[in-house]
């Protein structure tokens, strides 16, 4: 039987980049079940942009990309929930290696690579690093998860009490680490494309010291990044 995969897209006025995201999940050469964007108080026209393409659209409160997962999840139909960024492009293939990794049976989830969007080639050297960094943790039993592109069994995301809502940052890795106790979170060797904006508007040290390597330091020595401490602002 075809599996039933829900997509589940977190947004906050995400118009510039959702078009290019929902064409490339309708051209998937594995069709999806459904397309859910948790959107988060837009203001620039998301929701008529994804009624319009005849996806699902679900209104909810700003508090973060984490919530807006969770919320997608539980309105879901799919026995598979593949969580996308709203400003990544995923290959034509994306949903049938998610299946294909799924029919081994100790495989709960999963995270695929990830680009920069025409990179620079310090931004492609910086994915570069953190794909590696990525696959070498989960090889090593210490799943790693940026975020940009995962995905869960339902029952196993339910299981977990899904994503922590009290972290904006590592909250991606931190489900993927408390899943080693239902079974194995694998690395996808295909990589979604996604925009660099981030490290173009706030500068690569920076971004990369403070909301990278030292909100990740003080997430593995306390298990938790404060909120209150680590709160990067979106970028727009």
């Amino acid at each position: 039987m075809r599996p039933m995969v829900s997509v589940i897209v977190p947004a906050w006025n995400e118009v510039r980049y959702l078009p290019d995201l929902l064409e490339s999940l309708a051209r998937q050469t594995l069709p999806v079940a459904e397309v859910l964007v948790a959107d988060s108080g837009s203001a620039d026209g998301t929701e008529e942009l994804v009624t319009a393409a005849g996806f699902r659209y679900l209104a909810g409160p700003r508090k973060g990309p984490g919530e807006g997962r969770n919320r997608g999840a539980k309105a879901a139909r799919g026995d598979i929930l593949l969580f996308v960024d709203a400003d990544c492009r995923p290959p034509a293939n994306l949903v049938e290696a998610v299946a294909a990794a799924l029919e081994d049976p100790g495989v709960i989830g999963g995270a695929t690579g990830f680009l920069p969007e025409d990179g620079n080639a310090s931004e492609r050297l910086l994915f570069f690093v953190a794909n590696a960094y990525q696959r070498a943790m989960t090889i090593w039993g210490f799943p790693h998860n940026a975020g940009f592109c995962f995905f869960f069994r339902r029952d196993a995301f339910e299981r977990l009490g899904g994503i922590r809502e009290d972290m904006l940052l590592n909250e991606t890795h931190d489900i993927a680490l408390r899943s080693r106790s239902l079974g194995r979170f694998v690395n996808l060797p295909l990589r979604v494309r996604t925009s660099p904006r981030r490290f173009r508007k706030q500068g690569l040290t920076g971004t990369i010291v403070y909301e990278y390597i030292g909100s990740t330091l003080v997430y593995y020595a306390t298990g938790r990044t404060p909120a209150e401490v680590f709160r990067p602002e979106p970028v727009r």
